[in-house]
């Protein structure tokens, strides 16, 4: 094999090498983020047709390198935790909530969430959570906030205690292709447009 194709071999290798301990880097610096989905490398053999293995006797040999194909992100459920927070909520399948980020639609794994000084139900980074009625709002007498396994938010207004009213219901949503999402920060997700 020609000198220039083996340090070719070898460079495409260690790019290759470089990206992956990036990605594995990231992956390590987020192993405590709630929410976070981690990334995962895909390389493949790429067979240079122009690059030959000359120096032997038969046949031509292709050289074959090393191609980064694509950064993929795992959206596998990651370990539930029970941490006594009654706004904390651990979301099961495919399922993603939906928050306002700078007037846009952003979806986020992380149930982690908190009431901020407006009385609406935000994320730990002052997100604001929506609802299938918009943003979730509570009432400055609102005891006891229930989140039930279908989304729906209850409380007990101020001493009543027999009757519970309803804030809202959490915005839950799906991808057909979660693939597609782009992720921003370590535990958001945009949508582009035509992915449903």
């Amino acid at each position: 094999m020609p000198m220039e194709n083996i340090l070719l071999v070898g460079l495409s290798r260690q790019v290759a090498l470089e990206r992956q301990l990036g990605v594995v880097a990231n992956n390590i610096a987020n192993v405590n983020t709630t929410g976070f989905k981690a990334d995962k490398s895909l390389f493949e053999e790429f067979l240079n047709t122009n690059a030959r293995i000359d120096m032997f006797r038969g046949s031509d040999r292709r050289v074959s390198f090393v191609q980064d194909r694509a950064t993929l992100t795992d959206f596998g459920q990651g370990p539930i935790e029970r941490t006594g927070n009654p706004l904390d909520v651990a979301l099961t399948g495919q399922a993603f909530l939906t928050v306002q980020v700078n007037g846009n639609e952003r979806y986020t794994r992380n149930g982690a969430m908190q009431i901020n000084a407006q009385g609406q139900l935000v994320t730990l980074d002052n997100h604001t959570v929506v609802g299938t009625n918009g943003p979730i709002t509570f009432q400055p007498g609102d005891q006891d906030i229930t989140i039930g396994r279908d989304g729906t938010i209850t409380v007990r207004e101020g001493n009543n205690t027999n009757v519970t009213a309803l804030r809202g219901k959490l915005r839950l949503v799906s991808f057909d292709q979660p693939q597609l999402l782009r992720k921003e920060g370590s535990s958001l997700f945009s949508a582009p447009r035509g992915v449903a």
